[in-house]
């Protein structure tokens, strides 16, 4: 499964301007608050079936973070 691309759906319906997105796109120069970070991880972990820890979630600056962290716990 492709995390970048799973992900990048989810965040599609969140953007205004989904075009752009990269593994390098900063979560908060998307507009994304952490409400949005949250509804993300969510619909992420029921897709992907896994579960992100607090300090994670917390963590997460870029695309590329919350993808590098998922295809993690898919291993």
């Amino acid at each position: 499964m492709n995390c970048f691309a799973e992900f990048k759906k989810i965040i599609e319906g969140k953007v205004k301007d989904a075009s752009s997105i990269t593994m390098e796109s900063n979560l908060k120069d998307l507009g994304l608050d952490s409400l949005d970070l949250l509804e993300i991880v969510s619909e992420g972990e029921e897709l992907l079936r896994i579960q992100f820890e607090d300090e994670e979630l917390l963590s997460f600056k870029t695309i590329g973070d919350v993808v590098t962290c998922a295809e993690g716990k898919l291993k």
